[in-house]
């Protein structure tokens, strides 16, 4: 993978494009599904294990042990929800 990035809890989020992970990745994060189906996973949010972090607009597959983090926004969200819709309002990928 090519672009920028910033380590965040241990986790280089790319700052040019979504950041792909396994669900093992982030196994000191916080994640939180919406059932809300987007593409083959469903809308959510990431959270990192630190105080008073924003959460990251994520597609998650828990069948497929994968989750794709939208750290690249440039937007912060203080409840998953919003992350969420942050993402429901990003264009297909």
């Amino acid at each position: 993978m090519s672009g920028k990035r910033r380590k965040v809890a241990a986790i280089e989020i790319r700052s040019d494009g979504p950041t792909k992970v396994t669900l093992g990745d982030l196994y000191t994060w916080v994640i939180w599904q919406f059932p809300r189906p987007r593409g083959v996973g469903l809308c959510g949010a990431v959270r990192p294990p630190l105080a008073n972090h924003s959460w990251f607009p994520a597609l998650i597959s828990i069948r497929d042990r994968r989750i794709i983090v939208y750290g690249h926004l440039g937007q912060e969200f203080d409840d998953p929800a919003a992350a969420a819709a942050g993402l429901a309002a990003q264009p297909a990928d």
